[in-house]
């Protein structure tokens, strides 16, 4: 087995799996004008004895609220051992671009759309990556990573015979693998803020780890060319983390530094999620979400923006209150 994965994410960690195993990529585009936006989820699914291995590709349609989802044979899945290069069907997927060969009976989809002035999660031999230290931890459920917290883009899609131009728009690519994702979780992102070059994305999850389970988080947020992480490896704490019907409040502290998110929930579309590699859970993901950010440094606000087509995922029951 290959260590090259374990020190670059964005690479295929499948290899030596059998079963109880999926892996899936997680590409958004929002166009300039912000009229249209997309996210296209590349993967696979090993449930061993349970189902077929197979491949996959869901495509998000953000604005229209509704999704669909392509199956191939995993044969027809290739991928590069050395650099994050995905062959599925007739579509392409890198660091560099996405090329979309899709059709079903509902929808056909096709086109390139290339990815310039990519800002990359910063890695190192001892924190690889935004998990940190965690990524050498064994038998977690899942695992996550960051390809590119934000980046311009440039080409366009044919959808169902209208042109999607995102040239001058931007993107976001992540990633999960393991076998199942959290009991509950809270995810959000959005790179269209007021200011150009701004990114956010904030992961909290209940997780299950050799019998019992933990809260864990991680968040980045990206302005100015700087990246402020806020994980638990860095020994940040959630003070407040609020669900109702209509919105998400959370609120994280790390030395000198506060940071209040208020996320607004609207309707989005169903996706297919792993449970024990098996693509046979259900989740609903919007892309028409609101955050609201404020940043404070010493009791001293330095930022507030708030960020619009965000995508957010609130999965089961998750609430947690820090001290102050």
């Amino acid at each position: 087995m290959s260590l090259r994965p374990v020190f670059n994410p964005s690479l295929y960690h499948g290899e030596s799996k059998k079963g109880n195993f999926f892996e899936g990529w997680y590409f958004k585009l929002i166009d300039r004008e912000r009229k249209r936006s997309c996210a296209v989820i590349p993967g696979v699914s090993l449930a061993g004895k349970a189902e077929k291995p197979h491949a996959f590709i869901q495509f998000l349609f953000g604005k229209e609220m509704r999704s669909d989802n392509f199956i191939y044979d995993f044969d027809r899945f290739r991928y590069d051992k050395k650099r994050f290069d995905l062959h599925l069907g007739g579509s392409r997927f890198s660091s560099e671009s996405i090329s979309l060969d899709l059709a079903s009976p509902e929808n056909r989809i096709r086109g390139e759309v290339r990815f310039l002035e990519s800002f990359k999660w910063p890695s190192s031999l001892l924190s690889p990556g935004i998990m940190g230290p965690f990524t050498f931890v064994p038998f977690m459920e899942c695992y996550h990573g960051v390809v590119s917290m934000d980046h311009l883009l440039e080409g366009q899609l044919e959808v169902n015979g209208q042109r999607w131009d995102f040239t001058g728009g931007r993107g976001y690519i992540e990633k999960d693998w393991g076998r199942s994702f959290p009991q509950a979780w809270i995810w959000m992102q959005s790179n269209s803020f007021s200011e150009p070059g701004v990114s956010f994305m904030l992961s909290v999850a209940r997780i299950p780890w050799l019998g019992r389970s933990f809260t864990g988080f991680l968040c980045g947020l990206l302005r100015d060319g700087e990246l402020l992480r806020f994980t638990t490896y860095k020994m940040a704490r959630i003070r407040t983390v609020e669900v109702s019907s209509d919105a998400v409040r959370v609120e994280i502290a790390m030395s000198r530094f506060l940071l209040k998110v208020f996320a607004r929930r609207t309707g989005g579309a169903s996706l297919l999620s792993p449970v024990r590699g098996s693509m046979r859970g259900r989740i609903n993901e919007t892309l028409t979400s609101e955050i609201s950010i404020e940043l404070y440094e010493n009791g001293r606000p330095v930022f507030k923006d708030t960020g619009s087509d965000a995508g957010l995922e609130v999965v089961g029951e998750l609430k947690a209150r820090g001290r102050n």
